[in-house]
């Protein structure tokens, strides 16, 4: 499933999708695409653990609403913050 997102590129950013989109003969949209499916791969094998090992984690998490998940993030920085605050003063 597609989903829209908006992007925004420097004029020489759209400059160089336009000029491989032509010679690609594809859309900008195509393109974009390509370009990061060709540049979001692991490289090595550490990354690829790393990669395997976060597929895992959110397949764990994949239940959990986005907003219930964001504010438990959000109270453990505060949680680390304070607690950084504390170590700080003594």
């Amino acid at each position: 499933m597609l989903k829209k997102t908006t992007l925004y590129l420097e004029d020489e950013d759209v400059y160089l999708l336009k000029k491989l989109s032509v010679l690609k003969n594809m859309t900008i949209a195509e393109t974009v695409r390509l370009a990061i499916r060709n540049f979001c791969k692991p490289a090595g094998k550490i990354e690829e653990k790393m990669w395997k090992d976060l597929d895992k984690l959110w397949a764990k998490t994949s239940s959990i609403e986005t907003d219930t998940l964001e504010k438990a993030v959000n109270n453990a920085v505060k949680e680390v913050r304070r607690g950084k605050k504390t170590r700080s003063h003594s």
